[in-house]
């Protein structure tokens, strides 16, 4: 059987690709196509359903539009992609879950001279200006979900996990206090593992902080 393959150079991937990507991107301006945020940019998505909670959602959009730690908004609500996404060179494909709270930072903060001296070292005393006040959306959970199973397990008693966009915000260490439905938390450790090359997720390890009369 003769192979018409480079036939007038014709590539049968390039036609697959073009193909695909064609009714994907009829699907986006289609019933189906969503107008979002991603990052503060807007874009046409695809949303699908993934758990009858409501919580997690697969999102669909082309292939330089969303990553890893993007903070999307849809539905009047803000949803953060916590999977890496899916590439199969006509779209990308990620679980994203509705954030159900926020971190408060700020940013910009600066130190300024106050014209006093400490009297015991001898150093001049600055004092913190903060700068802008920042918001960003989070997961806070008090459950984990193990491999291969439905049932989420309760952290130990006072721990939390809070996950969020990677920042190098220098309020997220350890030791930083942050409240949650009206209780505080210090955060004691930060797992970095989901960030690659500066993009990803964090997740900060907190711990209820417990009464000074207790």
């Amino acid at each position: 059987m003769r192979d018409y393959k480079n036939y007038h150079k014709f590539n049968p991937n390039q036609k697959i690709s073009f193909d695909g990507r064609s009714i994907f991107e009829r699907g986006l301006e289609g019933f189906q196509g969503e107008e979002v945020f991603v990052d503060g940019n807007s874009a046409k998505c695809l949303i699908q359903s993934k758990s009858n909670d409501g919580l997690f959602r697969y999102i669909l959009a082309k292939p330089d539009e969303i990553k890893l730690g993007s903070v999307i908004d849809w539905d009047a609500r803000k949803w953060l992609i916590v999977t890496q996404p899916y590439d199969n060179k006509i779209y990308k494909k990620a679980e994203m879950r509705l954030c159900n709270s926020s971190i408060k930072l700020s940013s910009g903060d600066i130190y300024v001279d106050t014209d006093k001296i400490n009297e015991v070292t001898g150093k001049p005393i600055k004092k913190l200006v903060p700068g802008e006040s920042i918001e960003i959306p989070c997961v806070f959970e008090r459950t984990v979900s193990v491999n291969g199973s439905d049932q989420p397990i309760n952290l130990p008693d006072g721990q939390a996990h809070i996950t969020l966009p990677y920042s190098t915000n220098p309020q997220l260490k350890i030791g930083l206090k942050t409240q949650f439905y009206s209780e505080e938390y210090i955060v004691h450790d930060i797992d970095y593992s989901k960030v690659i090359d500066g993009v990803g997720t964090i997740k900060l390890i907190a711990k209820k902080k417990v009464s000074d009369n207790k």
